[in-house]
């Protein structure tokens, strides 16, 4: 050892060598993270979903029978739930204006779910005080959610996602608004009338309020109690059981293996489907 000579420059060797080399080592991958490659391979292939085209007015969507069923299809949700009815044109009221929208919807895996047209309200146009007051709505926060999902992993629950299907065509309106025929699907002889609304349509300012009350109302006349806390929890005790819904903008997330109790309603309020269950 004491024959052995050495100087900075060696050392400074040694340990630029040994950091190259760990440069070359990956790390151990962390577990519930993808490799880059598996994002990219996902990626090109939903790539042809990525670049469909979605009509921009209703003279390119009519040319295709798809967005033309599209169309019918919310035209007949509208008329099944009574939204509107035809009438005479005021003379001393706004008249607001429609517009479809059209939009591709996807499956996880990158394939076409289903092609969906939505008739929304020109929003842009209503008067405030005559067409509309109040806005506000509440919506769930997220620490209540995460708080939910903790109790449901706790207690061994089961969690069910229900959706409603046009939740805001469920909100009933207690102003007067009068809204034009939609395009392309003006009646014949009536070309002067248009529709008084009787519940919502999306584009209303108003529309997310009176979607809240309206299941406000529904749930609290289930037996559900509101939470003084969180305007979007509701509980309900049977028994040594409780169930918690909790209303999100348009979804309703119900968390409950007791969930049965709402769903065999005799006259359920709105159209629930179940989209997911964990």
């Amino acid at each position: 050892m004491e024959d052995e000579s050495w100087c900075w420059s060696d050392l400074k060797k040694n340990q630029n060598s040994e950091l190259e080399l760990e440069d070359t080592i990956d790390d151990p991958p962390v577990r519930g993270t993808r490799l880059l490659s598996d994002i990219y391979q996902r990626s090109n292939a939903a790539m042809c979903n990525i670049a469909v085209c979605e009509p921009a007015s209703f003279e390119e969507a009519v040319m295709k029978e798809k967005w033309l069923a599209a169309m019918q299809e919310e035209l007949s949700m509208i008329e099944k739930n009574q939204t509107w009815e035809l009438v005479s044109r005021p003379h001393d009221r706004n008249v607001i204006g429609l517009k479809w929208v059209f939009r591709t919807k996807f499956n996880p895996d990158g394939s076409i779910n289903k092609h969906k047209a939505r008739l929304v309200v020109k929003g842009y146009s209503q008067i405030f005080g005559i067409d509309y007051s109040d806005t506000f709505a509440p919506v769930a926060r997220h620490d209540t959610i995460r708080l939910l999902l903790t109790i449901v992993a706790q207690k061994g629950w089961q969690v069910f996602h229900m959706d409603v299907k046009s939740a805001f065509l469920n909100g009933f309106l207690q102003e007067e608004i009068y809204v034009e025929q939609p395009e392309g699907f003006v009646i014949k002889g009536q070309e002067d009338k248009v529709y008084l609304l009787k519940k919502a349509l999306y584009g209303l300012k108003q529309a997310p309020r009176v979607w809240y009350n309206r299941i406000n109302d529904n749930l609290l006349h289930l037996g559900f109690h509101k939470s003084l806390s969180e305007a979007t929890l509701y509980v309900k005790h049977v028994g040594c059981y409780q169930t918690f819904p909790i209303e999100c903008e348009h979804t309703l997330s119900s968390m409950s293996y007791r969930l049965r109790l709402v769903l065999s309603h005799k006259q359920p309020p709105q159209a629930l489907k179940r989209s997911g269950q964990r």
